[in-house]
């Protein structure tokens, strides 16, 4: 229930943020380059950066053309550029971004004869605005694709260490499963060995008894090395007892750990679990958010 709960509330706040894009806009203005006014059209380009915006826009009304953009600061001019998707012939481009908040506003001004700039109330305004919207709507695409990008490496990292920590457990598993087998193979071993003591003892007793009868002469002799073997073997099976009591005590203590070491394991997974969940959710959002650009 608690993580239903955690759940629900995760997609509440990743379906409210769905929205958080912001709109391009494009809107007829003019801007001043060195003395002179040019009248032209603002475009807004969302959570990008100036930097990025004027390289892809260089490139952008370069192609097609051998002419080369002048860039004086944020400032850019292009003659001759021949792009045909808004005019037939060659125009002049004199263009400058500007950093505003979160966002890039690109100036452009397009000359297609001397001193006759493109209006909105020009015949190629409608589609020098879908070009401009279009760059426009390119870049935002970018962004949200990185970001996109960026969450789902996030998601990634996430599940390989739950990948990790789940393999690190079942090794744990594993640990504790070959100790209990190993416990009970040192105390079967140790069952056997006893018995194989109480017989020891048996004949250990009986020669004892019988060198007490036993005048001295070879025949002592004989009997004193026999119990002397069966006190070595006894000593020797006493010492394999030992052996198996402190593997068991070893496999004891693995088990303790291993124990432990779930236990941390169970409670990192539960938490990385809670992660991903949290982690699938804010992916939603920037794939919801994609969409919604795409959709411009």
């Amino acid at each position: 229930m608690k993580h239903l709960f955690y759940f629900s509330f995760l997609l509440l706040i990743s379906l409210t943020a769905v929205h958080a894009q912001k709109p391009i806009t494009l809107y007829a203005d003019s801007a001043q380059f060195g003395n002179r006014y040019f009248p032209g059209f603002w475009l807004s380009i969302p959570e990008t950066k100036p930097e990025i915006i004027k390289a892809r826009w260089i490139k952008a009304i370069e192609k097609g053309t051998k002419s080369k953009v002048t860039v004086e600061n944020n400032e850019m001019t292009l003659f001759g550029a021949i792009i045909p998707d808004f005019y037939p012939g060659n125009v002049n481009i004199t263009s400058k971004v500007m950093n505003q908040d979160s966002l890039v506003m690109l100036f452009v001004s397009v000359e297609t004869t001397r001193d006759n700039f493109i209006g909105n109330t020009s015949s190629e305004y409608d589609k020098l605005s879908k070009y401009l919207k279009e760059f426009g709507k390119d870049q935002y695409v970018a962004v949200a694709k990185d970001q996109l990008s960026a969450e789902m490496s996030k998601l990634k990292v996430l599940e390989k260490e739950l990948k990790s920590s789940r393999k690190s457990k079942s090794k744990s598993e594993k640990g504790i499963q070959s100790s209990k087998i190993r416990i009970t193979q040192q105390n079967d071993k140790i069952n056997g060995i006893n018995k194989e003591l109480d017989i020891l003892e048996i004949r250990i007793g009986n020669c004892t008894s019988s060198l007490s009868t036993l005048e001295d002469g070879d025949a002592k002799k004989a009997k004193q090395s026999e119990l002397k073997d069966l006190q070595k073997k006894k000593k020797s099976l006493l010492k394999n007892i030992s052996s198996a009591e402190n593997s068991i005590s070893k496999a004891n203590n693995t088990i303790q750990d291993y124990t432990k070491d779930i236990e941390l394991f169970d409670a990192t997974q539960n938490e990385l679990m809670d992660k991903i969940v949290q982690q699938k959710l804010v992916m939603a959002k920037f794939q919801n958010k994609l969409k919604a650009i795409e959709a411009f």
